[in-house]
């Protein structure tokens, strides 16, 4: 996101203070939005009394400069679309220095170098959006400005700076806005907080994320285990017994308050968070005996108080592929086929090694001979099962029944889950039953028949039972893997507090190639909320509440943040640092 100027006064304005300086540095992205036909201002650094550098247009309204006042010149120049993003840099020391501009669609920068400037200049008044001298207003945005005193960025300092909202260098820092929100916050640390800005907006910002760089911390990979839960602690207060000389106390059971953290709870297919509430759990002290004599003083010993809390109950859904106990087994929303079940496995078609048919984008070369390679996209999953019904003569008609009823055809535009075991390895989707068929012929009075279903899974991919899990604190990155032949859609739960949360994922390919997905919100998540981003769904949603329209100009859609096969480095930051972990769940996944 970026800060939106749209009229007069709206610029900010802040009295820096830092005395005379030979060398400084500014960068910023900056937009017009719109062509006044007269001159404009993103920034500029002055005196108070006259001697200025500032970045602004001519009176052309859209040819920019970097400005010298104090020697009358101007470096860098510039055409400038309206509409488009432009990242700027400019150093100065003792009077040579560089300017560097890059619009958001180039290959790389443009450099201007100029000697002969003003040799110092005092950093009095730092004002965006505005000169001095008044009237020449930006109408366009501002995002990402740095500020450096005493010190002069080199040419690749200033272009390591377009990355990221996030200076790379922090030594000399005087001061850092962000802009991504209507705000006066210096995010340096030195306290220069802006006035002004009245007025102002927020629209998308430059095509940039928060922060490069991922620190890495590498975990172990998540295999399929048995979970079994430790002790909970549950803090509890018991208050103290009042005792009183000369009459015997008889109190009564005292009433203790206590609570237990509730647990978070992930099961399912598809994965549902349970969250449990407060677990009651009854508990009584047996009244103590006090004996007590005038002028004495009565110590209580230590009193024993036996307590017991109840096992808490809970009820989750079947896991897909629970119920499947051996090779040779298929499980379809809980009716279960295959064998040691009256359905065993004639054959099964589409499972497995399978490969669905393929939309073929391959054209047909025009100048030369065979095709234009193009894209070559799954289509649904058709899974056959060729089975033999047997039951005893007086049970095969239930046997049937329990096949008509275990394999229903779908409602609208549901799909159950489906769990297949060829042999050890059991893959999981969902699908529906799109045909059932058990022909009656003679046999079936003798407990015979054969019978076929069949199964459309809409999404192609068959995944892994086993649910992964990584945890990514804020500012750190974690290595996770998909053991699978293809891209996979984690699930990523974000809880709060946390501003501007922004997922990085890097895929190193096998030629050496990096491959970057980011998925950034301009969006505080508050305590006690968690922001559920579902690439399955192409949802973002904090409490059932949409949050898609907070993705920053810099993000994918949340649909396209996959994790491709192998491994893939995810970081995780917030633009202030501090947040609680995130929870990343996937399964690894086949075509």
């Amino acid at each position: 996101m970026a800060v939106r100027f749209s009229a007069d006064a709206q610029d900010y304005t802040r009295s820096l203070g830092l005395g005379s300086q030979t060398q400084w540095a500014v960068s910023c992205w900056m937009k017009l939005s719109a062509d006044r036909n007269a001159a404009a201002t993103a920034w500029s650094l002055d005196d108070g009394s006259g001697t200025s550098f500032y970045l602004g247009s001519d009176t052309d309204g859209t040819t920019m400069y970097v400005w010298d006042f104090g020697g009358a010149d101007a470096y860098g120049s510039r055409a400038l679309s309206v509409g488009t993003w432009y990242y700027w840099g400019v150093s100065s020391n003792n009077g040579s220095g560089v300017v560097i501009s890059r619009a958001a669609g180039d290959t790389g920068f443009t450099a201007t170098p100029w000697s002969g400037g003003v040799a110092s200049l005092s950093l009095a008044t730092l004002r965006l959006g505005e000169t001095a001298l008044g009237g020449e207003w930006l109408n366009g945005c501002l995002a990402a400005v740095k500020v450096w005193s005493g010190a002069a960025l080199s040419q690749a300092e200033l272009e390591a700076e377009a990355w990221s909202y996030m200076p790379r260098r922090a030594a000399n820092l005087a001061a850092w806005y962000p802009l991504t929100r209507a705000e006066t916050t210096d995010y340096s640390g030195a306290g220069r907080t802006l006035s002004g800005g009245s007025g102002t907006a927020t629209e998308d910002g430059p095509p940039i994320p928060w922060r490069q760089g991922r620190p890495r911390r590498l975990t172990p990979l998540s295999v399929p285990a048995e979970a079994t839960p430790g002790t909970i602690a549950a803090h509890w207060s018991m208050p103290a017994p009042g005792v009183a000389t000369g009459v015997t106390q008889h109190p009564s059971v005292i009433a203790a308050p206590w609570t237990m953290l509730a647990p978070e709870v992930f099961t399912g297919d598809p994965v549902t968070p349970v969250e449990a509430g407060l677990l009651p759990a009854p508990w009584s002290m047996p009244a103590p005996t006090v004996q007590a004599f005038k002028n004495a003083t009565v110590a209580a010993p230590l009193i024993a108080a036996p307590w017991s809390m109840p096992a808490p109950a809970m009820s989750v859904p079947v896991n897909a592929g629970d119920d499947l106990d051996g090779p040779g087994q298929l499980s379809f929303n809980g009716f279960k086929l295959g064998g040691g079940t009256r359905y065993p496995f004639i054959q099964l078609d589409g499972a497995s090694v399978d490969l669905p048919a393929l939309d073929n984008g391959n054209v047909p070369h025009p100048t030369a001979d065979g095709s234009i390679s193009g894209q070559k996209l799954p289509q649904s999953r058709i899974i056959t099962l060729t089975t033999r019904i047997r039951a005893p003569r007086d049970q095969i008609e239930q046997a049937a029944l329990d096949f008509l009823n275990g394999l229903p055809a779908a409602e609208a535009d549901e799909e159950l889950p489906l769990a297949i075991r060829v042999m050890d390895t059991i893959y999981v989707g969902r699908g529906a039953v799109i045909r059932r068929a058990a022909p009656i012929d003679k046999r079936f009075r003798v407990g015979r028949v054969e019978a076929v279903v069949q199964w459309e899974l809409s999404d192609p991919r068959l995944y892994s039972r086993a649910l992964h899990s990584a945890t990514i604190p804020d500012g750190s990155a974690v290595d996770v893997f998909n053991a699978g032949n293809r891209k996979t859609r984690p699930l990523v739960r974000v809880p709060g507090p946390a501003h501007g949360p922004s997922l990085t994922s890097e895929q190193i390919l096998g030629d050496g190639r990096s491959v970057l997905r980011v998925v950034e919100f301009d969006l505080e998540v508050a305590a006690g909320e968690t922001l559920i981003i579902d690439p399955e769904h192409n949802t973002a949603t904090i409490g059932g509440v949409s949050k898609v329209r907070y993705l920053t100009g810099a993000s994918l859609a949340v649909g396209s943040w996959v994790l491709g096969r192998g491994a893939t480095t995810i970081e995780y930051v917030t633009q202030e640092g501090g947040a609680p972990p995130i929870t990343v769940l996937w399964r690894d996944a086949w075509i």
